[in-house]
C-alpha cells in the first residue's frame, strides 16, 4: 500500500514538473518573440562568437549601448549571464525551426494525400470514360496535333484490324489509302488551325484502309478539344460500305 502511494505521488510530481517545464518554455518563447530586431541582432552576433567590443564595431554603436541592450534582454529573458542568454536564444531558434519543419512536413503529407486522392479519382474517371467509348457502336480515335493516335476504342481496333499497341503507334495518315495521304495531311493541318465541329455526313465520304490493305468507305465526325498538351481531335468513324457504291473512286 505504501509502495503504491509513493509511486502515485512520484507520477504526479513528474507530471507537474512536465507541465511546469512546458509552461516555462512557452513563456520564454513569448519573451523571445518580444525581443526587438536590434536585440535579436545582438544575440545572433554573440552566438557567432563576437565579443561586445566586436559587436560595438559591427553595429556602429558604443560599448555602453551594447551593455544597455544586454540589460534590456535580461529584463525580458531573465537574470542570466551572456552565455546562458545566447544558449537559450539559440535553443528557442532551434525549436522554432523544428516546429516549422513539422508544419511543412504535415502540409507536405496532406498535399501528397490530396494528390493521391486526385490520382485515384482520375483513374476512376478514365476507367469510366474508357468503358463508355468501348461500348460505342462506332470507331473512336483521339488524334493529337502531330496526327498521332493517342486513344482508340475497341470498335476502332476491330474496324482497322490493329491491336491496341499497334494502333497507338500509327498516324491518321496511316489509316487512309496511300493515294489520299498527302491531301489528308494538308486537310488535317488546316482543320487544326480552324477546328470546327463536323457532324457525321456533313462532308463527302472518304476511304479508309485496314492493316491488311483493304479499303472501305467511311463517314467521319470530328470535334476538337484544347488540352494542356495541345489540341486533341476526336474522330468518330463509321463504316458505310452497305450504303456506298464500292467502286473505287479515281
Amino acid at each position: 500500500m505504501k509502495s503504491s502511494l509513493s509511486l502515485s505521488c512520484f507520477s504526479m510530481t513528474s507530471c507537474d514538473a512536465g507541465i511546469l517545464k512546458l509552461s516555462m518554455q512557452r513563456e520564454l518563447a513569448r519573451s523571445i518573440e518580444g525581443l526587438s530586431p536590434r536585440e535579436r541582432q545582438l544575440l545572433n552576433l554573440a552566438a557567432q562568437g563576437f565579443t561586445d567590443n566586436a559587436i560595438s564595431h559591427r553595429l556602429s554603436i558604443s560599448l555602453p549601448t551594447v551593455s544597455t541592450y544586454w540589460t534590456r534582454i535580461r529584463m525580458k529573458l531573465g537574470p542570466m549571464n551572456r552565455t546562458e542568454l545566447v544558449a537559450i536564444y539559440l535553443q528557442e531558434q532551434a525549436n522554432a525551426t523544428i516546429d516549422q519543419l513539422k508544419t511543412e512536413n504535415q502540409q507536405l503529407v496532406e498535399q501528397v494525400h490530396l494528390q493521391a486522392q486526385a490520382v485515384t479519382m482520375l483513374k476512376a474517371s478514365l476507367s469510366i470514360f474508357r468503358g463508355l467509348i468501348d461500348t460505342a457502336p462506332d470507331a473512336i480515335l483521339l488524334v493529337n496535333e502531330r496526327g498521332q493516335v493517342e486513344l482508340a476504342n475497341d470498335m476502332a481496333l476491330k474496324l482497322f484490324g490493329y491491336t491496341s499497341e499497334e494502333l497507338l503507334h500509327t498516324t491518321a495518315e496511316d489509316l487512309v489509302p496511300t493515294r489520299f495521304r498527302s491531301k489528308h495531311a494538308v486537310n488535317r493541318m488546316s482543320y487544326h488551325q480552324r477546328p470546327v465541329k463536323r457532324q457525321m455526313g456533313e462532308h463527302t465520304a472518304t476511304f479508309a484502309v485496314r492493316k491488311d490493305g483493304t479499303e472501305f468507305p467511311v463517314a467521319i465526325a470530328l470535334s476538337a478539344t484544347t488540352t494542356p498538351n495541345g489540341l486533341i481531335v476526336t474522330c468518330i468513324v463509321r463504316d458505310i460500305t452497305d450504303q456506298f457504291d464500292t467502286t473505287d473512286p479515281k
